[in-house]
């Protein structure tokens, strides 16, 4: 009786996979090194691969930093995922370069952020900060550099966990 339900079961599994549409994630996504029960299998369908394994219900794998565990036949390796999408700052500039008076950072935001803008000096101490919450589009920033020393400064922008980095050289 096992032995007649099993390929049934396997012919429902594939049908019910057939019928979902597989997104764009999922054909992104390469498996380099795996381990294969001998009881399981691969197959190849409208240019989707489905992999099973007969006796183990449930493949987990679970992942911190480069540690990882898995429980089943099926033991892929973690791929890291790219980044997304567009870039959240572009066309990051501070001029004029060097300045006497007045700084300008400016650079242009793909949606609405919080930004953090942070001057150091050549010592590494922060002689400015200024966290703001800006919206899409062009953002300038005028600094005034009359009240720190003449010197070579290094400007730090942080938006969403990007850092961006400029020398600037104060007169």
């Amino acid at each position: 009786m096992k032995s007649k339900l099993l390929p049934s079961c396997i012919c429902l599994l594939l049908n019910l996979l057939l019928l979902s549409k597989p997104t764009k994630a999922q054909f992104e996504l390469q498996l380099v090194r795996e381990v294969v029960a001998s009881t399981g299998g691969t197959a190849i369908a409208n240019g989707v691969l489905y992999e099973y394994t007969i006796g183990d219900f449930a493949i987990l794998t679970l992942s911190s930093g480069n540690r990882m565990l898995s429980q089943g036949f099926h033991q892929p390796e973690i791929i890291p995922r790219p980044p997304l999408g567009i870039p959240i700052v572009t066309n990051f500039m501070i001029f004029p370069n060097p300045v006497k008076t007045t700084m300008k950072i400016q650079f242009d935001l793909a949606r609405e952020a919080t930004t953090t803008v942070i001057i150091m000096n050549a010592a590494g101490q922060i002689i400015f900060q200024d966290i703001r919450q800006y919206g899409t589009g062009k953002v300038l920033i005028p600094v005034p550099a009359d009240q720190f020393a003449s010197g070579i400064y290094t400007v730090i922008l942080k938006v969403d966990g990007k850092v961006y980095t400029d020398k600037i050289v104060i007169q």
